[in-house]
């Protein structure tokens, strides 16, 4: 170890002299490569961290040393405005967004409420017609009759508006009830508070469906067929218009409850073997729309609306019965191939006592 130390040492030297000597002029040959790595390795040996690690070190100490003491806390106050504006915009939003729901939905119980007092409104309206209706019913009979020609055309008359569901029948028979699927319950994403979202398509009924249980029904020998109190005639139309069914043009919403009248020993096991009946339970099963028929011992249907006379011949001395009267329906005439036309077994009301409901 001492030779090789004394050694480096005369390498150190000789390489000293070497360049005092061509200091000044130009060299033309490179140092000794040995001498070069030598000092390569003292130096990596003697410094293990990079110079840019100091210089780093260096300028941070310098920072710290140069800011004021106060600066630290304004810092910390300018975050703490920052986050605190950014929570007063999220809050203010939030609070557009919270008063917006209940503006729309005040909106639709205002609808609601117009749709509703209308609708009492209107019923109203409509038993006063059938009020009347009764009235000139009674009045009509009194004066034919007077005569034996008079007695013969009430006769007629009162077939011809049995005919036409123009008169309230009561009776046995059977009673469906037919619905949408129940809603579901979940969270208004805007409120937070708990909302019922309609059922999907699937457990949505719709006016086909309210043709097929009906035509079920008359296909079964029923005589005479009601939808949530409106009486079915000849002529009536069951149909969409949007999201609602019309009865004619009386809408009807969901749970619908579908009475007929008949012999039920006849007209249930009939219904219930028909092809509608045993699509709409198992659907009942599948999608969750209810479907229920039960029998029924006494029921009263009211007389159809929305028929009017369209003509009429006034009776001569010899016209006798065979005179032509207007039924009130769209021609004029019953239609005798049609369900509607069979008298109900539990009989019709007269229409000189005013019964129906």
């Amino acid at each position: 170890m001492t030779g090789e130390h004394a050694r480096g040492a005369g390498d150190e030297s000789l390489s000293r002299q070497v360049l005092e000597s061509t200091r000044g002029r130009r060299v033309k040959h490179r140092p000794r490569l040995g001498v070069m790595s030598t000092s390569l390795l003292d130096s990596l040996l003697t410094d293990h961290l990079d110079h840019g690690y100091a210089e780093a070190a260096a300028r941070k100490a310098e920072r710290a040393a140069g800011d004021e003491p106060g600066a630290s806390h304004r810092t910390g106050w300018v975050l703490a405005i920052g986050l605190l504006l950014v929570g007063f915009l999220l809050a203010a939003a939030a609070r557009s967004t919270a008063q917006q729901a209940p503006d729309s939905e005040r909106a639709r119980q205002a609808l609601v409420r117009d749709v509703e007092s209308g609708t009492v409104a209107s019923d109203a309206l409509q038993r006063r017609a059938e009020s009347l209706r009764t009235q000139l019913v009674r009045e009509r009979n009194a004066v034919l009759a007077a005569s034996v020609t008079g007695d013969q055309v009430s006769r007629q008359l009162r077939e011809l508006e049995r005919a036409a569901a123009l008169v309230p029948v009561t009776g046995p028979g059977v009673a469906v009830v037919f619905g949408d699927a129940s809603p579901r319950e979940q969270l208004d994403p805007a409120t937070g508070e708990p909302q019922s979202v309609p059922p999907e398509d699937s457990g949505r009924l719709r006016d086909v469906d309210l043709q097929s249980v009906v035509n079920a029904l008359w296909a079964a020998s029923a005589e005479a067929v009601a939808i949530n109190g409106k009486r079915l005639a000849p002529t009536t139309t069951i149909r969409a218009a949007g999201e609602a069914i019309l009865v004619d043009l009386f809408p009807v919403s969901s749970p619908y409850t579908i009475e007929a009248i008949g012999a039920p020993d006849t007209l249930l096991p009939r219904f219930a073997d028909s092809a509608a009946s045993r699509r709409y339970q198992s659907q009942a099963g599948v999608f969750g729309i209810r479907f229920e028929v039960r029998r029924s011992g006494d029921l009263s249907l009211p007389a159809a609306t929305g028929t009017d006379l369209r003509y009429a011949q006034p009776l001569g001395p010899s016209a006798g019965a065979t005179a032509p009267l207007g039924s009130g329906t769209g021609s004029g005439r019953p239609s005798t191939g049609s369900p509607g036309s069979i008298t109900p077994s539990g009989g019709t009301g007269s229409p000189g006592t005013g019964g129906g409901s």
